[in-house]
């Protein structure tokens, strides 16, 4: 099948970006495009404490290797590697990926496929939520995306502000700047990737059902990153 391009997004319009206020510089960080049009959407701060826990674990993992290796050394050791385990399937692994097919949603523990054509609708609750539709006599099933997330009161909080204080949304935006910049201003980044997600659902409908349905399935690789070390975990407590 060959490859199809989803239209321009409203929310990145070509040209410069906006300006401080938000537009395509703040777009730009939460969804990134990869090979085989492939795109990945996720929150930047999971991924800054992914990598800060690294660094912090193989300090420690080497301090314990080059101290006098003991049974409490080993417990150390496994109690960093089960608590990288965990760390990893909340913030690297988890993630929602889109193609010109349908959307992947990675949670910590499950992995959701589903075609455009059963995506009937992509809202915000305290994530991004996908509702798909699923053949008789099934009931249609909504899919919680774990690293699309959202705060109900801050967004509740910031509508309110950007409704009462206008101007405040549209501080380091141009006179010339599209109106549509200013809404983007007083967005959350989980209304922003709802809405480009949205976009491309009803894309992804518009060209055709296609084939397939929502599946769901282990994910297996932070599973095993995580029953691994617990396991040693386990062993080395019960070892005398």
């Amino acid at each position: 099948m060959g490859s199809v391009s989803f239209p321009p997004s409203p929310l990145a319009p070509p040209g410069p970006p906006f300006g401080r206020g938000g537009g395509q510089d703040e777009s730009r960080t939460l969804w990134k495009a990869r090979p085989g049009g492939r795109t990945v959407f996720r929150h930047p701060a999971p991924l800054v404490l992914w990598w800060a826990w690294v660094v912090f674990a193989l300090v420690n993992v080497v301090y314990l290797l080059v101290d006098d290796l003991t049974i409490n050394s080993a417990r150390g050791i496994a109690g960093l590697l089960t608590a990288t385990g965990v760390l990893y399937a909340c913030t690297l692994h988890s993630r929602v990926e889109t193609d010109d097919e349908g959307v992947t949603i990675h949670n910590p523990l499950l992995d959701h496929r589903a075609p455009w054509g059963v995506v009937t609708a992509v809202t915000l609750g305290d994530s991004v939520e996908f509702a798909c539709g699923r053949p008789a006599p099934r009931k249609p099933k909504t899919i919680y995306s774990w690293a699309l997330y959202s705060n109900r009161r801050s967004r509740a909080r910031r509508q309110l502000r950007g409704s009462m204080f206008p101007s405040l949304g549209q501080r380091g935006l141009s006179s010339r700047a599209p109106a549509e910049a200013a809404d983007l201003a007083r967005q959350q980044p989980g209304q922003i990737m709802r809405i480009e997600l949205d976009r491309r659902a009803a894309a992804g409908r518009d060209r055709g059902p296609g084939g397939g349905e929502l599946r769901s399935s282990v994910a297996w690789r932070p599973v095993a990153a995580i029953v691994a070390p617990a396991l040693f975990l386990l062993i080395a407590f019960l070892v005398r």
